[in-house]
């Protein structure tokens, strides 16, 4: 990161000071990169959870949630920004901090996946990948489903620019597969805030920071974005074993969508929780967000 200071104006319920003298930083090895992984230890024998980040966010993002996991008693380790890949290069990805995280401490782990952190946690559990529990927030998703299509583009605001712009991003992935967009072409955060106004207050501040940290990423290539229409599922949905969570903010994106995917997911141990909030729920409620995503995983592991 550039700017190593800058996470500490994320957190809500937290002093910054706790939580930087309880964070420690390891790397694992992915495609030929090294690659940080921020953490919380509670010891080798205990449960981890790894969270993974939505498209613009980076590890400390979530910094302050992860610490709540912690005192809930798990290993906690958060992904790095997830850089423009697509959402196979990105499952790889989350399997080497998997097996990198198993032999730290051990094969007990879960995670929590947020926006594009979750599509990814869900086709890796319908690859049946290393992990034993997932959580999805703002996701998951079929990604080449004609309803997942439809309700992407039906979303006021950015949608309609989705709708616009997705004949052209077509034509020019072909050819210029590494040209990037701002992500606010397709998902524009400051129309995400909480509408509900104590919410509003806190994530509108917590979005203006987004936007001006150096490492939020902004921009991200063609061939990542039309990997979020366009990637197959892994394995057969009806195949599915790993326990599995969805968190739906009932402001939050296509979360029709959403509902009607657990109603299709076979009979696994499943739940569906619905809170009152919006896509940034899980960081303007952190404690609230790690107890219901601990709650689960106390179950699971």
């Amino acid at each position: 990161m550039r700017d190593r200071n800058y996470w500490k104006r994320y957190p809500i319920e937290t002093d910054p000071a706790e939580i930087e003298s309880k964070l420690k930083v390891t790397a694992f090895a992915s495609a030929g990169e090294s690659l940080e992984l921020i953490h919380f230890e509670q010891g080798k024998a205990k449960p981890s959870a790894l969270i993974s980040p939505g498209s613009g966010g980076h590890g400390y993002v979530f910094a302050e949630l992860g610490l709540r996991l912690h005192a809930r008693g798990y290993n906690v380790f958060i992904m790095p920004a997830h850089g423009g890949h697509t959402i196979t290069e990105l499952v790889q990805r989350h399997e080497d901090a998997l097996r990198c995280i198993a032999g730290i401490c051990n094969d007990r782990i879960g995670i929590f996946g947020e926006g594009l952190g979750g599509y990814v946690a869900f086709y890796l559990a319908l690859a049946r990948g290393p992990v034993r529990s997932i959580v999805c927030q703002n996701a998951p998703a079929i990604l080449t489903e004609r309803e997942w299509h439809d309700a992407i583009l039906r979303v006021d605001g950015a949608g309609r620019r989705r709708k616009t712009l997705l004949p052209i991003v077509r034509l020019l992935v072909r050819v210029l597969p590494r040209m990037k967009l701002p992500i606010s072409t397709y998902l524009d955060y400051r129309e995400m805030v909480d509408t509900k106004e104590d919410n509003r207050k806190i994530e509108a501040r917590l979005v203006a920071a987004y936007l001006r940290d150096p490492d939020f990423v902004l921009r991200y290539p063609l061939s990542a974005i039309m990997s979020l229409l366009s990637t197959p599922p892994p394995g057969a949905l009806s195949e599915l074993e790993i326990p599995t969570m969805f968190l739906v903010p009932v402001r939050g994106i296509v979360p029709r969508y959403v509902r009607d995917l657990f109603e299709r997911l076979p009979p696994i141990k499943k739940r569906l929780v619905e809170v009152d909030g919006s896509v940034f729920w899980m960081v303007s409620h952190p404690r609230e967000a790690a107890n219901v995503i601990c709650d689960w995983l106390d179950e699971t592991l």
